[in-house]
C-alpha cells in the first residue's frame, strides 16, 4: 500500500533520546503521513475500520461465489440502485476507481483535445490527470482560504472561449457556495462536474453533494468514508443518456448493437459491490462520528490553528480534519515524537507538479499557502475519546497551552 518512505532523524528531544525517528510516508492517494516508529495513535487504521464488516464481507463473498457471476452481475446492479437512492439521483454507474470515474465522465461528455476545464490546484493529482487523459487542458483557479475549495470569484476570470466544464472538488468533504459556482456555469454555458471522491454523504443546504452537476464522481478507496476492499468508484447522474454512454465506456465501448465506441475496462466487480452494499447502511453513523470528533476539535484545539470548514450551509463528511499553521512541519514532528500520526493533503499544488510545471503563469497564492501550512489530524470513526484527548493535549503542549 505504501508508495514510498523517507526517514528523518530527530535532532534532540525525547524522541531522539529514546531512539525514535520520524517517518514520512507517501500514500497512493497523494497524501503524506508523518509517524513515529512507536506509533500510539494511527492516522489511518484501514484494517481496524473495515474489520467491523468482516461478517458482512464473508456473506458477500459467499453470495458472489454462489451466483457464479463476478463482473457486471446482480450485486453491482443492486448497489448502483441503492447508491443512487441514497444520493437522490436517477442513475449510478460503478467503475474501477474514482480516477476512472472522472476520466469516463469527461469522455462521455465529449470533452477532449482543444477544450479547457477549470478546476482547483489543491487536490489529488487524479483531478488534473483525468482532464489531461482526455486531451483537454486543466486550467487552475485559486481556492478559498476558509474552505480550501475552488473560489467562486476565481472561476469566472479563468473562463475562455475554449472552456467546456468546471470540475468542482469537495475537498476533505467540504464544499464552497455551490449556488455561485452554478451561476458562473449558467452564464458561460459550462458543464458542472462534481469530484465528490472525499464527500460521500455530505450535504449542501440539506441536499447531498454529488447531485448538483451533470455528473459526480466518487471513490471507494479503502481510506474513504465509504470504502471497499481495494479500488472502486462510481458516477452519479440524473441524465439517462449520459448514464448509458458511461455504461458503454466502462466495458470497452460495448452497446446493444456491438462495440459502438472505443472504451475502457473499468468495472466495479461483484465482490466489491456486494461488500459496499453491506457498508452503505452504516455510512451515516460513521459520518456522524466524524462530525462529532470535528466539533470537539473545533472547540478544544488551540486558537493558533486556523480551522478548515465548509461554507455556510455545508454539512461536511469530514474525510479529513484539516488545520492550517505556519508551524506545520514543527507541529508534525512534535506530534510524531508523541506517537501521533498526522497527514499532509497536499504538500504540492497541482500546477507545481512535474507533469504540469511551467503551464501555469498566474499566481495561485491561496493554494501555495495551503500546501505549506495544511495539516490533517486523525478523525477516523474508530478514534476513541481518550485518543482525541491525547491528540488535543499534545497540540496544546506544542503551543504552550498545555
Amino acid at each position: 500500500m505504501l508508495a514510498g518512505s523517507t526517514v528523518v532523524v530527530n535532532r534532540g528531544g525525547p524522541a531522539a533520546d529514546s531512539g525514535w525517528c520520524c517517518r514520512g510516508i507517501d500514500l497512493p492517494e497523494g497524501g503524506n503521513i508523518l509517524s513515529a516508529v512507536a506509533v500510539r495513535i494511527r492516522f489511518h487504521d484501514v484494517g481496524g475500520e473495515l474489520r467491523r464488516y468482516e461478517v458482512g464481507a464473508g456473506e458477500a463473498l459467499r453470495r458472489v461465489i454462489s451466483s457464479g457471476q463476478f463482473v457486471l452481475g446482480p450485486e453491482l446492479e443492486a448497489f448502483e440502485q441503492e447508491f443512487a437512492r441514497f444520493l437522490g439521483v436517477a442513475h449510478a454507474v460503478g467503475t474501477n476507481s474514482g480516477t476512472d470515474a472522472l476520466v469516463l465522465t469527461l469522455e462521455a461528455l465529449g470533452i477532449g483535445r482543444g477544450d479547457e476545464v477549470v478546476t482547483t490546484p489543491f487536490s489529488f493529482f487524479a483531478t488534473a490527470e483525468a482532464v489531461m487523459r482526455t486531451g483537454a487542458v486543466p486550467v487552475f483557479a485559486d481556492i478559498e482560504p476558509e474552505t480550501l475549495c475552488l473560489a467562486p470569484d476565481a472561476v469566472e476570470p479563468a473562463v475562455t472561449p475554449r472552456t467546456r466544464a468546471v470540475v468542482l472538488v469537495h475537498i476533505f468533504g467540504h464544499c464552497t457556495d455551490i449556488d455561485r459556482i452554478q451561476a458562473v456555469c449558467r452564464r458561460h454555458n459550462l458543464l458542472l462536474i462534481e469530484d465528490a471522491c472525499q464527500a460521500v454523504g455530505a450535504t449542501w443546504q440539506g441536499r447531498r453533494l454529488g447531485t448538483f452537476g451533470i455528473a459526480s464522481c466518487f471513490s471507494f478507496y479503502p481510506t474513504k468514508n465509504l470504502a471497499c476492499l481495494g479500488d472502486g468508484g462510481a458516477i452519479a447522474t440524473g441524465d439517462g443518456r449520459l448514464a448509458q454512454r458511461l455504461r458503454e465506456l466502462r466495458v470497452h465501448g460495448r452497446g446493444s448493437s456491438g462495440y459502438v465506441r472505443p472504451g475502457y475496462n473499468s468495472r466495479l466487480d461483484e465482490l466489491q459491490a456486494a461488500f459496499l452494499r453491506h457498508c452503505l447502511p452504516e455510512l451515516e453513523a460513521a459520518n456522524s462520528r466524524r462530525q462529532a470528533l470535528a466539533v470537539r476539535y473545533d472547540v478544544e484545539l488551540p486558537r493558533q490553528l486556523r480551522r478548515v470548514r465548509g461554507a455556510a450551509g455545508c454539512s461536511s463528511s469530514y474525510h479529513q480534519y484539516a488545520v492550517l499553521t505556519p508551524d506545520r512541519d514543527r507541529l508534525r514532528e512534535h506530534l510524531a515524537e508523541r506517537g501521533v500520526e498526522t497527514g499532509v493533503y497536499y504538500a504540492t499544488p497541482l500546477h507545481r507538479e512535474p507533469a504540469l510545471a511551467g503551464r501555469v503563469k498566474q499566481s495561485l497564492p491561496q493554494a501555495e499557502v495551503a500546501c505549506r501550512e495544511v495539516l490533517s489530524l486523525p478523525i477516523r470513526p474508530s478514534l476513541t475519546d481518550e485518543e482525541q484527548t491525547y491528540i488535543i493535549s499534545s497540540v496544546a503542549e506544542f503551543f504552550g497551552n498545555g
